[in-house]
């Protein structure tokens, strides 16, 4: 819909709609309170160039309706133009959306569509054409309800019918032309300059419609015949004109072959710089084919190469979407991964007070440096009142099936170097059991070690030190 008939429809509406007791404002009040409405009005127009009321008409005759309801409130002065405004931008928006899926899903019939009304189709059938149109408009309108399986399912047989129009359109008119130029030929004198070619169209064309007559679906076969028909009234009009061209200028059969020599070379000339007229004339046509052919033959190979090469680029560029479409898939299950080791990590720290443990992440492990544990002094045996600690370890393992679990054990610098390696690694022998015993972790997944003093996290000179190196550290690996 052009802007000039929307301005007049708009105007009605306000004319119909107007109150009597409400002065009207003018088109400047209405564009400076309003200026959507102006923005609206290009938003229309653009959406009528891209053809949305013919591929998503419901959202898009909605969004026109809100605006002119609009525009008639926007004359009363009342802010319900703003609302209704936003309402239709909302409504087009989807229209414009909708628009580019159906020219996405329905690609192959808006090209038959645009070859039939190239052809003339909508102009010679227009019954037929706006039949075809009204189906269109259903697909479309399908389609923003989000019934997309429907349409594929149907879009070929849409397709058919538009492609049936074009056809139907060319071969009118390649008929109507045939006769139109078989006409125009008799009036040029064809019957007397050049009566031979004159019949064989006039054969063609009778030949044409004799099959039409026979068979009406048989239109390929008589679009054959009305297409040379249409040739040989040309060439009979060609004919007749330059007879009476040599006739008109009393040119003698030497320069009338001369003419035909000078013309044949023009003709030639890129593929044979030099003809030689000093030969029989059946051998010149020879030479001249055989220089078409060479020719002919370097483009057919030069074609081969030329689609033989983008077959290769197209085989590299699929075997670039296939690797980058595995980085991809990869990418995006390492980094469901790490989100789920992260979630995981985060239940294991809620786990532990700040007493119990500190845990850290380091990569794809997790660290569990546990300060909770009471052993007796110079002793290793775990004490019950351990038990609610190592229960959250072993929950805290749980949390990464498969992984491997490395203890350690650590004391601080009191006592000899010996005594602290052997209690650091009985430490961590007997909670490593425990964990194989009473978590039922397979022996194979846990491994314990010793380390005595040698790895503090904090100087041995204050018993707040001392007391962060005496610790039992448990590793989840996961590899």
């Amino acid at each position: 819909m052009n802007t000039l008939a929307r301005w007049i429809i708009a105007s009605s509406a306000l004319l119909a709609g107007g109150c009597a007791t409400q002065s009207q404002l003018s088109q400047a009040d209405i564009d400076a309170r309003f200026p959507e409405l102006k923005t609206l009005d290009q938003a229309l127009q653009k959406a009528d160039a891209e053809e949305v009321d013919l591929l998503s008409r419901a959202l898009y005759e909605q969004a026109r309706s809100s605006y002119l309801d609009a525009r008639k409130w926007a004359a009363g002065g009342s802010d319900k133009a703003h609302e209704l405004a936003k309402q239709a931008e909302a409504l087009l928006d989807q229209a414009n959306l909708s628009t580019t899926t159906a020219k996405r899903e329905l690609a192959s019939v808006l090209s038959a569509r645009d070859r039939a009304m190239r052809a003339g189709a909508h102009s010679k059938f227009p019954e037929r054409f706006a039949k075809v149109d009204e189906k269109l408009v259903d697909y479309g309108n399908m389609l923003a309800r989000g019934k997309i399986a429907d349409v594929r399912e149907g879009r070929q047989a849409l397709a058919q019918q538009y492609a049936q129009l074009e056809v139907d359109a060319l071969k009118q008119a390649t008929a109507k032309d045939a006769e139109q130029r078989i006409a125009e030929a008799i009036r040029k004198d064809a019957d007397d300059y050049a009566p031979l070619t004159l019949k064989q169209a006039q054969a063609e064309l009778k030949l044409a419609k004799e099959v039409l007559e026979s068979d009406a679906n048989a239109r390929d076969k008589a679009a054959v015949h009305a297409n040379k028909a249409l040739q040989l009234a040309n060439q009979a009009i060609q004919i007749t004109e330059l007879i009476k061209e040599f006739k008109q200028s009393d040119m003698t059969d030497e320069q009338i072959v001369r003419w035909y020599q000078t013309q044949l070379a023009t003709a030639v000339a890129p593929v044979m710089s030099e003809p030689d007229f000093g030969q029989p004339n059946r051998d010149l046509i020879q030479a001249i084919a055989n220089e078409l052919k060479a020719l002919k033959n370097r483009a057919e190979s030069a074609s081969q190469a030329l689609a033989e090469a983008r077959k290769q680029h197209a085989a590299e560029l699929a075997a670039k979407e296939k690797e980058l479409m595995a980085l991809r898939a990869t990418s995006e299950a390492e980094r469901e991964r790490q989100a789920q080791i992260e979630a995981r990590f985060k239940a294991v720290q809620s786990l532990f007070s700040a007493d119990e443990a500190v845990v850290y992440r380091q990569g794809n492990n997790v660290l569990i440096r546990a300060y909770g544990f009471s052993f007796p002094s110079g002793g290793s045996e775990i004490q019950s009142e351990n038990f609610p600690l190592l229960k959250k370890i072993i929950q805290a393992i749980g949390q990464f099936p498969g992984s491997r679990i490395e203890v350690s054990g650590h004391t601080d610098n009191r006592g000899s170097d010996e005594l602290n390696m052997r209690l650091s690694t009985e430490r961590a022998e007997k909670v490593a059991r425990f964990l194989t015993d009473v978590g039922n972790l397979p022996a194979n997944r846990v491994s314990s070690k010793g380390y005595g003093k040698t790895r503090p996290l904090a100087s041995n000179d204050t018993a707040e030190g001392r007391a962060a190196n005496r610790r039992v550290e448990i590793l989840i690996i996961n590899d």
